[in-house]
């Protein structure tokens, strides 16, 4: 009976095993392989590197999104609060307030101090206005005052309070700027 291991045995003849043949090298072949594999190198760190900055500015981009969510949200309250100011300051004129005009104050009061905690708690803050030098990355110019106490640019009264959200300007304050006043030319 035939071994089923011998190549014989199967009716066809086998050459021994041998290693595929290298070929032969020359310094010219090998120096190219070199410049072709720091080419690929090169390329592929470029690659990791724009990946990595991918990478980072997304984690950025998210960041900020997250972040800054709420702006739209926290910038139609803004009105509202306008309006309980207004109300205030006015209440504030009347002479001598019922009790229950009083009561009404105080009620109007406590929701303006609730409405700012609650907007520093989501971080929104007030821009520095009155009394403050007049900042045209904040604050809007609506005119100028004539003024002897206030120095010269800045800011005198304010018409609408600004806010930032996490020190970006959310809405600006408008305000009035003093000016010196000027004196009569005598001729």
């Amino acid at each position: 009976m035939e071994d089923p291991k011998d190549p014989e045995s199967f009716g066809e003849e086998t050459e021994p095993f041998r290693e595929d043949p290298v070929p032969p090298s020359s310094e010219a072949g090998s120096e190219e392989d070199g410049r072709e594999t720091d080419l690929w190198k090169e390329k592929y760190i470029r690659l990791l590197a724009d990946f990595d900055n991918y990478r980072k500015r997304m984690t950025r981009e998210q960041e900020e999104s997250r972040k800054f969510a709420n702006e739209s949200l926290l910038k139609a309250f803004l009105p509202i609060l306008d309006n309980l100011e207004r109300a205030l300051f006015h209440f504030d004129k009347v002479p001598s307030p019922s009790p229950e005009m009083k009561a009404l104050a105080d009620g109007v009061k406590l929701t303006e101090k609730q409405f700012l905690e609650l907007l520093e708690k989501h971080h929104v803050t007030r821009v520095p206005s009155r009394g403050t030098a007049f900042d045209p990355n904040v604050h809007e110019a609506m005119g100028f005052s004539p003024s002897e106490e206030q120095e010269e640019g800045a800011i005198v009264d304010v018409y609408q309070q600004g806010y930032l959200l996490q020190g970006r300007l959310l809405r600006p304050a408008l305000v009035t700027v003093a000016q010196k006043k000027e004196e009569p030319s005598g001729s």
